[in-house]
């Protein structure tokens, strides 16, 4: 495996940022720039009956005033098109954009949202899964079949169902084998909607150029498919818009959606100015996406020895009003809440209901976070009722080689057997007794490597340089800094040689956009490809040029070598140059399913936690006094970089684990700020240790693997198991809270 990528790297964008020249959407100031706001619905669910803009469209400073019924019934999403950029009819949450306004100044805009008069009939409203699901439900999309939408809906079992999937293995009579186990289990877990949390809230800036190009510059990461959805929305043509997401200021997940670039196209249309909108904090948590809360019921059997028999388990998820936010069919047929082991016997259905909430979307590791929680205490709460050890409990049921998961998932090279292992070996676990009130808690689970397709562009330049031309945008992950370092390491050349361009979508070649821990794996095999490629070429030229034997000639060490002669890199370069642009492209597709005779395979990190805590019985004050996780990676691309993916996942889990919810009542957000919500600080983080098992098997580059969201997930389910480990209740809801373990030690 490559040496040179054990040293740390240079971050590329990181002296942009920290001088403040790296320029983010809110940066951007163009000649008459117009300021948007929106007039948000105070209604669950409503039907519009009138909107009066006289008064607002008077304020002095006023460009435009937009409704519903001026644009016309425009939906967008990323997958399926059903949320309007401006309601239409009616309102289906609190925070839908009823108007927009586009004034000189925020207040001026302000202002004029305030003047705008709107006449409400408030309907029955479904604002939880219960009441969305009963029979007697309205029914909020009743022309669901007419939206357009990516890939097709088939027919659900209710006509307030986002996605529903049903996945069985093993025998088909599954009480059959219900009825042969030792015992069986039953537990029900709930999570809670929470914030992304990203620094940089939503924004964009629309304009249109004088001929007649869409130019939109946004916080959406995936610029490749805003384009395409800007043009299904608004019917310009795809090759007249054009859109740049260079510097995004974080993601988590939420920023995979455009919430107000489609209705800043209309203002810009309208007023033939550039308009700006950012949305406020207040905005993003009425409005920004969160994670579905869920319900999950687990039923398990086990026979005597602690081999797990038959599983089933159902999930319950709150997608809100709208499923434009996810980009794909939802749920996923192979998200599985006891993903990380071998059980012959299973069924698994989800659903994801239609509410009268704001719409749910992707958080760091989407959907993984609750089915953890549900998951990993099912298993400890097992273990600890059979009087099995919860670790070894765990490798008795850890999938091995040849095993497939509970959705018959097929794992290249599964590493749950070796990181539970390394965390038995390497920590504390059995070996030192716990004072009072203290618990140690394990958990396990998998991620799968992210997939996409991508290209770079790889030229060589006259002065001996490699420009290297990509469209992901850099969300905080450093995707500049894998390209160079990959591509010189294939080139065989200095770093420093690489210069690596981000391009918009009308320069760089087709990007998935950044998110799904794919960013080392897809643009990184993709510059592989193209560096592989250039490298044979630069070769080959080098032979014609400087009269050497064809086929002799190769590159390393920064230098042009045949034979026992050497020549600087950048003189045989420069000579290359003369004779023209030499240049090549480096595509990938990632569908990097591993033939199998029992069905592909796929690649996934595993990884284990074992957290420490101490419990205050009289207050229920959790105090989280110790981390470690076992974590399989491949070959690491970027050291520095990737300790603080994992380290950061972690501290992003313990937000999930001990603080953060999102509290609604009737369809109303009550956390409508971070006063109310709280997110992790620095001190809110106990000591972290990183056990690395690595492993040469990996998709990505020279065998790279994830980073982004393979450790977040099971944070909190190890701290839910450390606190039943010390104090004896079992807290079953996120976050787990003082309140709630004072709940569970006191209820009578």
């Amino acid at each position: 495996m490559p040496t040179a990528f054990d040293t740390p790297e240079f971050r590329l964008d990181g002296p942009l940022k920290v001088t403040g020249r790296a320029r983010y959407t809110a940066d951007l100031r163009l000649p008459g720039l117009l300021r948007a706001r929106f007039l948000l619905s105070p209604h669950p669910h409503a039907r519009i009956v009138s909107i009066d803009t006289t008064a607002a469209r008077r304020v002095p400073g006023v460009h435009a005033v937009l409704t519903g019924a001026d644009i016309g019934e425009r939906r967008f999403g990323r997958n399926v098109f059903d949320w309007p950029v401006l309601a239409y009819e009616r309102v289906l949450f609190v925070g839908e954009r009823v108007a927009g306004v586009a004034a000189e100044t925020r207040e001026a805009a302000e202002e004029a949202i305030s003047l705008i008069e709107v006449e409400y009939e408030e309907l029955p409203a479904a604002v939880d899964v219960d009441a969305a699901l009963a029979a007697d439900a309205p029914v909020l999309h009743p022309r669901l079949e007419t939206y357009h939408a990516v890939t097709p809906r088939g027919p659900l079992p209710h006509p307030n169902l986002q996605g529903h999937s049903l996945v069985t293995k093993g025998e088909e009579d599954l009480e059959k084998i219900f009825a042969q186990a030792h015992r069986v289990f039953e537990d029900t877990y709930t999570a809670p909607r929470q914030h992304q949390g990203y620094l940089e809230p939503h924004g964009c800036v629309v304009w249109i150029e004088p001929d007649g190009s869409v130019r939109v510059r946004t916080t959406n990461k995936s610029p490749f498919a805003l384009r395409q959805q800007m043009a299904i929305v608004t019917g310009e043509p795809l090759d007249k818009i054009v859109v740049d997401s260079r510097f995004i200021g974080g993601d988590f997940g939420g920023k995979g959606l455009s919430i107000d670039d489609y209705a800043c196209y209309y203002l810009a249309r309208a007023t033939g100015r550039p308009v700006q909108s950012m949305m406020t904090f207040a905005d993003e948590m009425l409005a920004g996406t969160p994670r579905h809360n869920t319900v999950c019921t687990l039923r398990t059997g086990v026979t005597r020895e602690g081999k797990i028999i038959a599983h089933a388990w159902r999930a319950i998820y709150n997608g809100g009003a709208y499923q434009a936010p996810k980009p794909m069919p939802w749920p996923l047929d192979t998200w599985s809440a006891l993903q990380a082991y071998a059980i012959p016997n299973c069924s698994q259905e989800q659903l994801v209901v239609y509410t009268n909430s704001a719409p749910s979307g992707h958080v760091r590791a989407p959907g993984a976070v609750q089915m953890a929680l549900a998951g990993e205490g099912h298993i400890d709460h097992i273990a600890r009722e059979m009087g099995i050890d919860p670790l070894e409990f765990r490798l008795i049921n850890a999938l091995r080689p040849g095993d497939s998961g509970p959705a018959r998932e097929r794992y290249r090279n599964p590493q749950a057997v070796a990181v539970l292992e390394t965390l038995r070996d390497q920590t504390a676990w059995g070996k030192t007794p716990l004072p009072p009130s203290h618990g140690r808690g394990v958990a396990l689970r998998n991620r799968e490597v992210g997939q996409g397709k991508s290209s770079a562009v790889l030229r060589l330049l006259p002065d001996g340089h490699i420009d290297v031309l990509y469209g992901t945008p850099d969300q905080g992950s450093g995707s500049a800094t894998v390209v160079r370092r990959v591509a010189a390491e294939v080139l065989s050349i200095a770093p420093e040689r690489i210069l690596v361009r981000y391009g918009d979508t009308s320069e760089a070649p087709i990007d998935p956009g950044a998110g799904a821990s794919r960013v080392t794996h897809v643009i990184g095999r993709a510059t592989q490809a193209g560096a592989t490629t250039l490298k044979a070429r630069l070769e080959e030229l080098a032979a014609e040029v400087m009269g050497w034997p064809a086929g002799d000639v190769r590159i390393e060490a920064d230098q042009f070598v045949v034979g026992q002669e050497r020549r600087p890199f950048e003189e045989v370069a420069a000579r290359i140059a003369r004779g023209g642009p030499v240049e090549e492209r480096g595509a990938y597709d990632s569908v990097h399913y591993v033939p199998h005779p029992d069905g592909p395979e796929d690649d996934y990190n595993f990884y284990a936690y074992m957290v420490e805590v101490a419990v205050d019985p009289d207050t229920g004050e959790v105090r989280i006094l110790d981390a470690v996780a076992a974590i399989d990676v491949g070959q690491v691309i970027n050291p520095v970089a990737h300790q603080g993916q994992l380290e950061g996942a972690f501290i992003y889990g313990l937000g999930n684990a001990i603080m953060e919810e999102m509290h609604e009542a009737d369809g109303r957000l009550l956390t409508p700020n971070l006063n109310e919500y709280k997110l992790p600080t620095q001190m809110d983080v106990p000591p972290l240790r990183t056990l690395l098992v690595r492993t040469d098997v990996g998709p990505g580059p020279f065998g790279a693997k994830a980073a982004g969201e393979i450790t977040n997930s099971g944070v909190a389910a190890a701290v839910a198991n450390a606190v039943y480990d010390a104090v004896g209740v079992r807290i079953m809801t996120l976050p787990v809270t003082a309140e709630r373990v004072f709940e569970a030690l006191h209820h009578e």
